[in-house]
Parts: C-alpha cells; sequence; structure tokens
C-alpha cells in the first residue's frame, strides 16, 4: 500500500531572485531573519521566490501559494497520529529493536491490517531505519529464529550492526540476534582475563566471542552453530574483525563438537540461549576444565521471583555430577514475556576430588 501525504498550501509573501543568486540570498534572508521556516521556496521558471515575512529593500516581491514543510515528528506517537485514528495508536507497541538500518516490530493482532501505516511511520522518526519488519510468529524450529515480514521501506533484511567497535552482519529472519543483550556482552567481555581459552556454544553470528575479542584480544575461542545461515555470518564476521586465528568457528551439534574436539579444554564457557542452556549443562561441563573454570548460564523465571528455582536448580545438577559450583553474580538480563524474566548466572564450577 502506498500513502500519499497531501502537502498543504498557504498564501503568503514571496521574494524573487534569479536562480543563480538564490543559495546567496538564501543566506542574507536567513541571517536578517525574514526567511520563513515553516514553508518550502518554488521554482519559477528561472527564478527561485523565497517565502518571507516582509519584502527586502531591493527586491521584487509577490504573494504565492507556498507548501507548508513538513516537520519531523518527534516521536513515534506523534508520527503515528499522521497515519492512524486515535484510537489505533494507544495499541501500537513504542518499543521495538533496531539492527542495522532494519527495525523489527511487534504488531498487535487487532492492528494488523494498518501494518503498512505503522512501519511508513516508523521511518519518519527514524531516518537511519530503512526496512521496517514485523514479527509474524514465534520463534521457530531448532534454531529459534524469529519469522518476520517486511511492511515498509526497501525489502532488503540483510543488514550490518555495530556493537562496541564490533561489526556484525546478519539476515534478520534468518538468523537469531537480539541487541537487548549488549550489555551482558560488555558484562561478560570485561571479565575475561588474557589468555582464556573460551568455548562460545550457540555462537550464533558471533556476538559474544567477538566482543569478548575486541576488548581482549589475547584469547583463544571456538564458537559452534548449528544453523547453517549463522554460520555463514559467523566466518564472515570473525574475518571482518580480524580474529581469524583467534575464533574457530565450527558447523555443528554442540554435543558432538564438545567431547570430540574440545573436551576439557575452556577456562570459560558461553552459553546464552535462556531456551537450550538448561538441557546443555553436561555439555558444558565436558566442555570445563576440572581445574576450575566460569560457566555462563541462562534460563527464563517468573518475574516476581526469577531466581530461586533457576539457581537451586542449576546447583544441584552440578553437585550431582561431582561438581563443586558457587554463583558468583546473577542478575535479571531483560523482560522476556508479561510473566518471564531472562536471568543470567556466573557460576565457577570446580571437578570434586
Amino acid at each position: 500500500m502506498v500513502f500519499i501525504l497531501h502537502i498543504s498550501v498557504q498564501n503568503v509573501l514571496g521574494v524573487i531572485v534569479p536562480k543563480k543568486e538564490a543559495e546567496s540570498v538564501r543566506r542574507r534572508l536567513l541571517q536578517s531573519g525574514l526567511l520563513l521556516k515553516d514553508y518550502q521556496p518554488i521554482r519559477d521558471g528561472d527564478h527561485v521566490i523565497f517565502p518571507v515575512s516582509s519584502c527586502p529593500d531591493g527586491f521584487e516581491c509577490v504573494e504565492r501559494e507556498f507548501p507548508v514543510r513538513k516537520k519531523k515528528p518527534r516521536s513515534l506517537e506523534e508520527a503515528l497520529r499522521e497515519f492512524l485514528p486515535e484510537d489505533a495508536v494507544q495499541h501500537v507497541v513504542k518499543s521495538f529493536d533496531i539492527i542495522g538500518h532494519v527495525a523489527v516490530i511487534r504488531v498487535p493482532d487487532e492492528l494488523w491490517d494498518l501494518r503498512e501505516k505503522i512501519g511508513e511511520a516508523i521511518l519518519r522518526v527514524h531516518p537511519n531505519v530503512r526496512t521496517v519488519a514485523a514479527e509474524v510468529g514465534p520463534h521457530q524450529g531448532v534454531f529459534r529464529v524469529q519469522p518476520v515480514e517486511v511492511i515498509a521501506g526497501e525489502p532488503n533484511l540483510v543488514t550490518e550492526y555495530r556493537e562496541f567497535g564490533v561489526r556484525l552482519r546478519l539476515e534478520v529472519g534468518k538468523t537469531y540476534f537480539s541487541p537487548r543483550l549488549s550489555y551482558e556482552r560488555y558484562r561478560i567481555a570485561k571479565q575475561v582475563r588474557p589468555g582464556e581459552f573460551i568455548a562460545a556454544l550457540f555462537a550464533g553470528v558471533g556476538p559474544f566471542p567477538l566482543v569478548i575479542h575486541r576488548f581482549q584480544p589475547n584469547i583463544r575461542a571456538y564458537a559452534v552453530e548449528l544453523n547453517p545461515d549463522a554460520y555463514k555470518y559467523l566466518v564472515e564476521n570473525i574475518r571482518l574483525n580480524h580474529a581469524e586465528g583467534k575464533i574457530e568457528p565450527i558447523l555443528g551439534d554442540v554435543r558432538d563438537v564438545v567431547p570430540e574436539r574440545y573436551p576439557h579444554r575452556a577456562d570459560r564457557v558461553l552459553m546464552p540461549s535462556p531456551i537450550l542452556a538448561e538441557d546443555f549443562l553436561d555439555v558444558a561441563l565436558a566442555a570445563t576444565k576440572p581445574s576450575g573454570a566460569i560457566i555462563h548460564t541462562y534460563a527464563l523465571g517468573p518475574n516476581k521471583d526469577p531466581f530461586a528455582e533457576k539457581e537451586y536448580e542449576i546447583l544441584r545438577y552440578f553437585n550431582e555430577q561431582g561438581w563443586d559450583a558457587k554463583i558468583l553474580n546473577k542478575r535479571v538480563v531483560r523482560s522476556y514475556s508479561p510473566r518471564l524474566d531472562q536471568v543470567s548466572f556466573d557460576v565457577f564450577v570446580k571437578k570434586r576430588e
């Protein structure tokens, strides 16, 4: 659907100047305070007519119809009022993710038929956004990707996102990526010490190991990803960030890769998936140095008390497997749904003698 914005016009006094003198006259009018900024200049053959509050000495002036200059909305809510009825504006989700040039938004079911107008409003507010995509269902399949539909702008979901100087290329809708984990990546990266060997499980397009490498280049890591589309960008992002030889990309299932290639080598294990991590604690231990290491694991918990049950389950599991474990830090990472929070646990583990 194409939206045609009708530009209103008003009769205003205008000063006529030759086109070749237009820029210098515009500056003079601006400096003198005579130029009316709320109206757009118009062309008339070899002349330009500038809207003015009064006619300057030495110039010819006429009364003409000038288009009213459309002001950029100051917020998404203000922009939405240009496209939607007032009662619909109140139901639009005002927060959304921007990944490079792509904005990803959730459109309520009752507003789905207005999705294109919502997309146009986002383009009005965010000039750096060129594509607006709407979620079309929950995360799907073993790769947990979020299906999307382009609702406005360019039909291009391949984008480049930057975070702490790290370049990340990916395709929205085919790879999992969340800009909302930016601080979590930074927080972990600042803990890493020179010489650490790191296991990045469920690595996606590589944000966790690459942010770590940005702050602590003297590390070695392997990054395991099962999704071929994400793995393709993982390889590319390692190259883009000059991390070849420091981060090894591996396409495969962590249950196969870790025991076969890097058993009990890691000083630090990353498991940035609140859905999968709980079911792969055995793989985390298979990756971990028996002499002691840190596991960063994630879970979903009820927002009234998101830690208690998950903390008990994690510590009980490690203890049953013969590992001493201690929670070094726990925090709410983000709200995951109206009833659930995503939480992180930094766990020090050591094989019991």
